[in-house]
């Protein structure tokens, strides 16, 4: 059975990221939340199909939710979550 796992670092980015989002649009906050889990279970499965950024770090592969770029190393069993960020931040000084 396929799982994933979130780094300590990518819960605090998901954290930040609903408390942001939350102050403006709740509901929001909740649906963005529930896709990324949902994307991170299907993920699992495969966890080749995400895009390389082996450019960023070794094996470091991610998926998009909305404007956000989910960041994972895969596993034989599913996917290690390594952060959750903007895709308009500067992703070089992340890895």
């Amino acid at each position: 059975m396929s799982s994933y796992s979130f780094s300590d670092a990518a819960v605090q980015d998901l954290e930040r990221l609903c408390e942001y989002l939350a102050q403006s649009e709740p509901k929001v906050a909740g649906k963005i939340f529930d896709a990324i889990r949902q994307k991170c279970n299907l993920v699992a499965g495969f966890p080749l199909m995400g895009k390389s950024y082996a450019q960023l770090a070794p094996n470091l592969r991610g998926f998009m939710v909305d404007e956000y770029i989910i960041f994972y190393y895969p596993r034989t069993d599913g996917i290690d979550v390594a952060r959750v960020v903007s895709g308009y931040r500067d992703l070089d000084s992340l890895f």
